[in-house]
């Protein structure tokens, strides 16, 4: 079996994928695991990659090394568009916003409701 993972000391001329310097960067990630999970999904869709500083990255972990996501340079509009669509989207939706404006208004009830309980029991 053949393995896709290479470290940091690649070789461009080797690879049949890439030519001497060609691999461009579309994403950077602090944390292995995110960027080895990124790279497993270009290649599910056929898209050759490779990871840099993943070797450094685990060997050095309080230095905070960045690991670079590289594809080819025809590969690089593609690449961006499936990893936009596996990143986290960290907005509000829009109904999540009514549900706050009625938690906020029971918590007034409450807190109401509570102050005459209050107020009933010292006097």
């Amino acid at each position: 079996m053949q393995r896709n993972d290479i470290l940091d000391d690649f070789d461009f001329g080797e690879s049949p994928y890439f030519e001497e310097n060609s691999g461009e960067v579309v994403a950077k990630f602090y944390s292995a695991m995110e960027a080895e999970v990124a790279a497993a999904r270009l290649r599910s869709e056929g898209i050759p990659c490779f990871l840099a500083n993943s070797a450094s990255q685990s060997m050095l972990p309080h230095l905070q090394l960045l690991v670079r996501l590289h594809v080819r340079p025809q590969d690089v509009e593609r690449a961006r568009v499936l990893l936009a669509e596996a990143a986290i989207d960290t907005n509000d939706p829009p109904d999540v916003r009514k549900y706050k404006l009625v938690l906020t208004a029971l918590a007034v009830l409450i807190g109401l409701f509570l102050a005459v309980l209050l107020a009933r029991a010292v006097f």
